[in-house]
C-alpha cells in the first residue's frame, strides 16, 4: 500500500521523500514554544508562557506521524540501510520525544514559570536542530554544488536536477553504494551498474524510464531534463 502511494506520487512528478516537508510542523512548533517562553520571561507575560506550553503539546502530537513517515521514506528510498545520519536521526528523535514529554509535563504545573521550562524547551530545540542537521547531511552532504561552473551549460542545470532527484540514493563523488550504486566515473565504465547494459546515453534514458530493483521510475522527467542530467553524469 505504501509502495503504491510512492509510485502514484512519482507518476505525477513528486519523486521526493515525504518526510522532509512534514518535519517543518513539529520543528516550527518547537521553535515557537521556545521563543514564546523567552518572551514570557523577558516581558513577564504569562499569556506567552501558556502559548509556549500549547506549542510543545502540539509538537509532541505532531512528532509520531512525522517519525512514521520518516520510517516509510527510509524503507522506500534507503532500503532500511542504517547509514550514520539515519542512525543519528533515530537517536535524536528518541531523545526529542523524551524532552517534549518532560516539557509537556512541566507545562501542566501552572506554578512553574519560564525559568523552569526554558531549559527543557532549549534542549528540545537543540535535539530538533540536530535531527535537521543530519537530515541535511543525508541528502546534501555529498552533493555537487549547484553553483559549480561547467563547460557544458546543460551540465550546470543537470547538477541541480541530480541533487533534487538522485542524490538521495546515489553518490556523485564516490563509487560506493549509498542506497543505489555510486555514479562517479559512470561514463568511463563499460557497463551500467545493476543492469549491466553498455554505458550509453540511450541506456541511461532507458534506466530512468524502466529502472531495476527498487529504483523508482523517472518517466515524468522531460527529454530536456534527461539530457541535462546525462550531461552532468558525464562530468563525474
Amino acid at each position: 500500500m505504501i509502495n503504491s502511494l510512492y509510485q502514484t506520487l512519482s507518476k505525477i512528478g513528486f519523486a521526493h521523500p515525504l518526510h522532509p516537508p512534514i518535519t517543518h510542523l513539529p520543528l516550527g512548533l518547537i521553535i515557537g514554544g521556545f521563543i514564546f517562553a523567552v518572551v514570557a520571561l523577558v516581558f513577564n507575560q504569562k499569556s506567552f508562557l501558556q502559548t509556549a506550553r500549547r506549542c510543545m503539546v502540539l509538537a509532541l502530537i505532531a512528532l509520531p506521524p512525522t517519525v512514521l513517515i520518516g520510517l516509510a521514506d527510509w524503507q522506500q528510498y534507503y532500503g532500511g540501510a542504517l547509514l550514520f545520519p539515519i542512525t543519528m536521526k533515530m537517536v535524536l528523535a528518541a531523545v526529542l520525544v523524551v524532552f517534549l514529554a518532560v516539557a509537556v509535563k512541566l507545562g501542566l504545573r501552572k506554578e512553574y514559570g519560564p525559568m523552569r521550562v526554558i531549559p527543557v524547551y532549549a534542549l528540545s530545540l537543540l535535539a530538533a536542530i540536530g535531527i535537521g542537521y543530519f537530515g541535511g547531511e543525508l541528502v546534501y552532504g555529498t552533493s555537487r554544488s549547484a553553483g559549480e561552473v561547467f563547460a557544458n551549460p546543460a551540465a550546470e542545470k543537470g547538477v541541480a536536477l541530480f541533487n533534487k532527484t538522485c542524490s538521495v540514493c546515489h553518490f556523485s563523488d564516490k563509487t560506493e553504494t549509498k542506497v543505489g550504486p555510486g555514479l562517479k566515473g559512470l561514463f568511463q565504465r563499460e557497463k551500467l551498474p545493476i543492469s549491466g547494459r553498455p554505458v550509453t546515453d540511450a541506456n541511461v534514458r532507458l534506466t530512468l524510464n524502466t529502472p531495476f530493483d527498487q529504483m523508482p521510475p523517472f518517466d515524468w522527467l522531460s527529454a530536456e531534463q534527461v539530457d541535462e542530467l546525462i550531461a552532468f553524469l558525464k562530468t563525474l
